[in-house]
């Protein structure tokens, strides 16, 4: 019983919405346990927590039926501060390194640096770090460089539905001219790297 004890608090614990009883047997998947034996364990458990004033959660029965573990209410002035924390504004070298995996994605590290004139290791880390970005692939080239993509956050974070709903290039750059110009530049430069590998930069 200890086991399942611990089998079903992990359940509740994980659990991001509240769970019936029943939810932890279909959960558990256990011909062996019966709903008496998960209900009894639950209760167990239950108990246990209240016996414990001193934590900073506790195993709630709610209304419904449910079982849910939340934070004691006396915290909550605490815990607030973990949501109303705001992440640190992007640099400007962060949004510009990332406009250019939104709009030219799937990128690789080199062709971002070739745009960029610098090195964007650290910024594609920084990146990579706040989920705006992820790898999505490797490019076909000796050392299987890989290439990035925006991700779900990316969308989210700028009120997007897709990334057809990205502004066009044309609106930040109104001359054509020069946006072909650095697109040939970028496709002779990946012409050059795939004739020679060595000229990579990741």
């Amino acid at each position: 019983m200890e086991d399942l004890d611990a089998k079903i608090e992990a359940i509740l614990f994980a659990s991001p919405k509240p769970l019936m009883v029943s939810d932890v047997l279909e959960i558990l998947n256990d011909e062996a346990l019966s709903f008496k034996d998960i209900k009894q364990s639950v209760q167990s458990i239950y108990e246990f927590h209240k016996t414990r004033p001193s934590s900073g959660f506790q195993l709630e029965c709610l209304e419904s039926g449910q079982y849910q573990f939340r934070t004691r209410p006396a915290l909550a002035p605490v815990v607030e501060r973990i949501f109303t924390r705001r992440p640190r504004p992007l640099s400007r070298a962060a949004q510009e390194t990332l406009a250019i995996v939104a709009y030219r994605q799937p990128v690789s590290r080199a062709d971002i640096e070739f745009i960029r004139g610098v090195d964007s290791g650290s910024i594609l880390k920084h990146l990579l770090e706040r989920d705006l970005i992820a790898c999505v692939g490797k490019k076909d080239l000796p050392g299987k460089p890989m290439l990035f993509g925006t991700t779900t956050d990316f969308l989210r974070v700028y009120g997007l539905a897709s990334l057809e709903e990205l502004p066009p290039l044309e609106s930040f750059q109104p001359r054509r001219e020069l946006m072909q110009l650095a697109n040939d530049s970028i496709e002779e430069a990946q012409n050059q790297q795939e004739q020679n590998p060595s000229l990579g930069l990741d």
